[in-house]
């Protein structure tokens, strides 16, 4: 079998479970709070400036960020993996007439998939939140102002890359513990102390945690370290899925 029909099979069994679902919740958390913020609370004022529009597309995804989107990928990366374990079907999976490389790809593309997903509803729904905000404030003007598409998407784009070790490893994780608390304790617990380095203690060793990464992709004062951090996630990514292959050629027949 090609790795286009390994893919495919992988994205059937997740329209089978509550992937999708979650997805599309997890994404849509973040604007829906800066909705109720605008609706609700103080929203903003006419010394926000002309730049509003940009500002909350792009200010407000630091929650996002930081705390949201690297549990969706500790979540989803360990969910996908366990639709085998729970069904016991691992043993099936890996006796059909399928190389164990498209298998493994196949899982890594499909979780990506989703994780691309989860960003273009975020930004979808913060763009709707944005059209709510003007109707709140007719006299800002939110929709006519210039949109720095580059910024939007770049912010976006770069928590993405700077978390592609940590999504390898949490990729990892999934597939090597069949108990899903144990995958799902490790990557939370790594999460939380990668951000206590950087947010907390301000600690340089950060700089070589994947799950510190994703606070340097957001805030302006990390910027001078962002290109730094984007290449040691992808190098990061690139061995340690090397390695993850290797575990699960090794070890397939024995899931």
């Amino acid at each position: 079998m090609s790795l286009i029909v390994s893919l495919r099979s992988e994205i059937l069994k997740t329209k089978r479970t509550a992937s999708l679902y979650f997805t599309i919740i997890a994404a849509l958390f973040g604007p829906f709070m800066s909705m109720l913020d605008a609706v609700f609370g103080e929203g903003v004022s006419a010394g926000d400036g002309p730049a509003i529009f940009n500002k909350m597309m792009t200010d407000k995804f630091q929650a996002t960020s930081l705390v949201m989107f690297p549990l969706f990928i500790i979540l989803i990366c360990t969910l996908l993996a366990q639709v085998e374990y729970r069904n016991n079907t691992w043993k099936q999976v890996l006796s059909s007439p399928q190389k164990k490389s498209n298998i493994f790809l196949a899982k890594f593309i499909n979780t990506h998939l989703l994780l691309l997903t989860f960003l273009i509803i975020n930004i979808l729904a913060m763009f709707l939140t944005v059209v709510v905000l003007h109707f709140q404030h007719p006299s800002l003007q939110v929709l006519s102002q210039p949109i720095n598409a580059s910024e939007i998407i770049g912010t976006r784009l770069n928590t993405y890359c700077a978390l592609l070790g940590m999504i390898a490893l949490q990729f990892w994780l999934g597939l090597r513990f069949k108990n899903f608390i144990t995958a799902l304790a490790i990557g939370i617990s790594c999460w939380i102390i990668g951000s206590m380095l950087v947010l907390e203690f301000h600690s340089g060793i950060g700089q070589y945690f994947p799950y510190s990464f994703s606070a340097y992709s957001v805030f302006p004062k990390y910027k001078p370290l962002l290109n730094t951090i984007l290449y040691t996630s992808a190098a990061y990514a690139m061995v340690v899925m090397a390695l993850a292959f290797v575990d699960f050629k090794t070890r397939g027949s024995k899931a």
